[in-house]
């Protein structure tokens, strides 16, 4: 049921959802000053959200307190990587990867020089349970010299809390004294350290997929459209972060 909720709740959290209402308002609504009214608005609402200068401010507010480095001088039982990070094209038989691939590009290389020693990836796309892991498994091997053996696949979560809660039962008494670091990117980082506390894990963190400086030119404050998805991802986790600690 939280789960439908909480797809519902992302759909809400465009703001491109609101422009159109706003709009639609504007074309039926026979009063000229409602109707200029919501005009004029989702005029702002799509300029704010589409300014890319905006959406960084925003962001680093979000993000700048969960920015964690890894401590290279300890070593990691288990890095667990919430998913969302891959895809399968079914045409070519490969994998692919979205915008969080740093997730698993960071976690090889912290396993290749040793700090990790196996690696859990939970709810991913390609290794979900209508994905295809036995795939994933050869692509991490012949990709990142990842041996098979040190992967281990949790396949039924399907939010961030359940990427912990599932692990969890999956690995039972196994993470007891363990040392582990949890790898997510920077904007689901805050719902993340929430989610371990919530579920008791003890752990560190490192924060990938975000950049803490960008460079400010004209272009900055021209209208990006691509900037409306993730002010979605971001509004997303705003709502994420209350109904996580209204129902857990």
């Amino acid at each position: 049921m939280f789960y439908i909720l909480s797809r519902f709740l992302a759909c809400t959290a465009s703001p491109v959802l609101y422009i159109v209402a706003l709009l639609v308002v504007a074309v039926w609504v026979r009063r000229a000053f409602v109707k200029r009214l919501c005009f004029w608005s989702a005029v702002f609402l799509l300029l704010i959200f589409t300014n890319t200068y905006l959406y960084n401010i925003a962001e680093k507010a979000w993000v700048s307190d969960y920015i964690f480095e890894v401590d290279t001088t300890k070593r990691y039982d288990y890095a667990i990587l919430p998913g969302g990070f891959t895809a399968m094209d079914e045409e070519r038989e490969r994998v692919e990867y979205g915008e969080a691939g740093d997730r698993m590009v960071d976690c090889a290389v912290l396993y290749n020089i040793g700090i990790v020693d196996k690696i859990i990836i939970s709810g991913d796309g390609v290794t979900c349970e209508t994905g295809k892991p036995e795939r994933f498994m050869r692509h991490v091997g012949e990709a990142y010299g990842i041996d098979s053996t040190d992967v281990i696949i949790e396949r039924e979560a399907k939010n961030t809390m359940e990427n912990f809660t599932k692990t969890i039962s999956l690995m039972g008494d196994s993470l007891e004294g363990k040392r582990i670091l949890v790898i997510n990117s920077g904007v689901y980082m805050r719902r993340t350290v929430l989610c371990c506390d919530m579920v008791g894990l003890e752990c560190d963190y490192y924060t990938v997929d975000f950049v803490s400086q960008y460079p400010i030119t004209w272009e900055t404050f021209v209208p990006n459209f691509n900037i409306l998805d993730k002010w979605m991802k971001l509004i997303h986790e705003w709502i994420g972060c209350v109904a996580y600690s209204v129902n857990y």
